[in-house]
């Protein structure tokens, strides 16, 4: 199924009913938007599987090489004084 849309000035979009009604989106439900190669990917959160998860991951795998444990500590440590000082 193919269909065309159009984002908005805010980056919205209203995907077509009957796209939403093939897939079975409903209101409120909670939506994962990936970008795959330079493909957008929008799957229903109840419907995504352990193996697509795991997809996810290794394709994302190493795009914050910079990123270790001591700098996501001083994040952590950084967000929680934060917290405790608006507390």
């Amino acid at each position: 199924m193919q269909d065309m849309i159009k984002v908005s000035s805010k980056g919205q979009i209203v995907l077509p009913a009957k796209l939403r009604k093939k897939a079975c989106i409903k209101k409120g439900d909670i939506l994962i938007v990936n970008l795959v190669g330079d493909k957008v990917v929008i799957e229903p959160l109840n419907k995504s599987k352990k193996e697509d998860w795991q997809q996810i991951l290794e394709e994302t795998a190493g795009i914050w090489p910079h990123v270790d444990s001591k700098y996501v500590e001083e994040l952590r440590s950084a967000a929680k004084k934060r917290l405790e000082e608006t507390l």
